[in-house]
C-alpha cells in the first residue's frame, strides 16, 4: 500500500470517528439525558411503547423527561400522554398540545388507554400549547443540554422555530434532535417516497420548515433502520404485561383485542436519544437533507453540515437486530419504579 491510499483510509477512519462521536446525545455516565418527547401518538400503537422505554430509560437514571407533547391534535392524544406518564409514577410532568394547524387522525388506541388507566388531565384544554411548552421547558435548561427525541409530525418544531427568538432560543439549549423519518437507500441516499414517509408527508410543510432551518444537529432515524422494511419488530410478548399497563391496552386495542409483533421505530428513536448509536448502530458521515416539498430529498455528503442517520451495524457480517429488539423489549417489560400501587 502506497503512502497516499495509507493517508485517505486514515482520513476516512476518523472522519467515521468523529462522526460516530459527533452524532452521540450522551456518554454513559451519572448524568440523565434531558429528553422532551414529541409524538403524534394517534396512529400507530408504537408510540405508546416508544414513551414507556423512555419511562424506562428515566427509572434507571439514564434520562430526566423534560415535558410529553402532541403533535397531532387527536383529541385523545394529551391524555393518553397524561395517563402513560401516571402510570410510571409521573403524572405530574408538563403536557402539550399540538400547535394550530397540526393533523387531526382517529386513533384505535388512545381513548382506552386514558379510560382504563388513571391520570390527572381531566381535559385535553387543560394541555399547555405545544410551542409555549417548548419555551418554558428550553428556557430553564442549561445551554446545549437538551435532546428532542421527535416519533410524529414536525408542526410543533416548526411552529417553534417560526416563533420569535425560537431558533435562537433551540440554537442556544438544544444539543440533538433525534427524528423518526427519512427512508436512506442507497448511496448518496435518497427518499423517492416508495415505502411512504408518514412523519414528513403529514404536515409537509412543517417538515420542510423544521429540517431545513434547525439550528443544532439532527440525527434521522430511518425507516429502513427501525421501521418497515427494517425486519425489526416487537409487541407480542406485551402480553406477559399487566392487564392494566398502558403498553399492553394500546397493542390490544390497535391489534383488535390480542398483541402482536409491531416495527420499532419510534422506540428506536428514543432508545438512540438517550443511549446514541453506542454499540447498536453506525452512523453515516455527516451532510444534509436536499428536501422538497413534495418530501422526496437526497442526501447530500457535506463534512459542515448539521445532519446525520443512522445505519444498520452488523456483527460478524450480520446485522445486529435482535440484540436491539431483545434490548428495548426488556426494558419496556419491567416493572415500573415509581409507581405507586
Amino acid at each position: 500500500m502506497n503512502s497516499t491510499a495509507r493517508s485517505i483510509i486514515v482520513g476516512l477512519s476518523l472522519l467515521l470517528i468523529a462522526t460516530a462521536t459527533w452524532a452521540q446525545p450522551a456518554t454513559r455516565s451519572a448524568e440523565a439525558v434531558r429528553v422532551i418527547f414529541d409524538s403524534d401518538m394517534d396512529g400507530d400503537c408504537d408510540d405508546v411503547a416508544a414513551l414507556a422505554l423512555l419511562h424506562a430509560l428515566a427509572d434507571r437514571g439514564e434520562a430526566q423527561i423534560l415535558a410529553t407533547i402532541a403533535s397531532g391534535r387527536s383529541a385523545g392524544t394529551p391524555a393518553c400522554l397524561s395517563a402513560i406518564n401516571a402510570y410510571y409514577g409521573r403524572g405530574d410532568l408538563p403536557i402539550g398540545r399540538s400547535a394550530p394547524g397540526g393533523v387531526d387522525r382517529p386513533s384505535s388506541y388512545t381513548k382506552a388507554v386514558a379510560q382504563r388507566c388513571p391520570h390527572p388531565l381531566r381535559d385535553p384544554g387543560e394541555a399547555e400549547d405545544a410551542v409555549a411548552l417548548y419555551r418554558r421547558v428550553l428556557a430553564a435548561q442549561p445551554d446545549q443540554s437538551v435532546v428532542i427525541a421527535s416519533v410524529g409530525f414536525h408542526t410543533n418544531l416548526a411552529a417553534l422555530l417560526k416563533s420569535p427568538t425560537g431558533t435562537e432560543l433551540v440554537r442556544q439549549k438544544v444539543r440533538l434532535w433525534a427524528c423518526m423519518g427519512g427512508n436512506f437507500i442507497g448511496e448518496p441516499a435518497k427518499d423517492d417516497l416508495k415505502l411512504g414517509n408518514v412523519n414528513f408527508q403529514r404536515d409537509a410543510a412543517a417538515s420542510l420548515c423544521a429540517i431545513t432551518h434547525f439550528p443544532s444537529r439532527i440525527v434521522f432515524v430511518g425507516r429502513e433502520v427501525a421501521s418497515m422494511p427494517s425486519g425489526l419488530k416487537i409487541g407480542a410478548h406485551f402480553e406477559r404485561l399487566p392487564q392494566d399497563h398502558p403498553v399492553r391496552i394500546a397493542y390490544e386495542a390497535y391489534f383488535k383485542g390480542v398483541c402482536k409483533d409491531r416495527h420499532i421505530a419510534d422506540p428506536a428513536t428514543v432508545f438512540f436519544a438517550v443511549r446514541g448509536a453506542d454499540a447498536y448502530w453506525d452512523v453515516h458521515a455527516r451532510g444534509r437533507m436536499d428536501l422538497q416539498p413534495d418530501m422526496q430529498f437526497q442526501w447530500i455528503n457535506d463534512p459542515t453540515g448539521n445532519q446525520t442517520y443512522l445505519l444498520k451495524r452488523k456483527v460478524d457480517g450480520r446485522p445486529n437486530d435482535r440484540l436491539i429488539e431483545t434490548t428495548i423489549e426488556d426494558l419496556i417489560l419491567a416493572p415500573p419504579q415509581l409507581r405507586q400501587r
